[in-house]
């Protein structure tokens, strides 16, 4: 499996958040790393753990750490 990165189309896993909207695919924005204390809290992960944002079809966009997201494949 391969590593999302800017302009990728992802899937969000089934087991992300009903936030997060599992299922969804949503075009990879941005990308940064967890660094803070804080920012660990704020999203529910660890130090050092990439949070890619994430921009749906209705414009709507996310930031999601990197467990919830894959590259969403041609083959469905």
């Amino acid at each position: 499996m391969s590593t999302p990165t800017w302009g990728d189309t992802v899937r969000i896993k089934k087991n992300a958040s009903t936030e997060m909207r599992p299922g969804a695919l949503a075009a990879v924005c941005g990308m940064r790393e967890v660094e803070t204390p804080e920012q660990s809290e704020q999203f529910g992960c660890a130090i050092g753990t990439t949070v890619y944002l994430v921009e749906f079809g209705d414009g709507a966009s996310l930031e999601i750490p990197e467990e919830f997201v894959e590259v969403a494949n041609d083959d469905g």
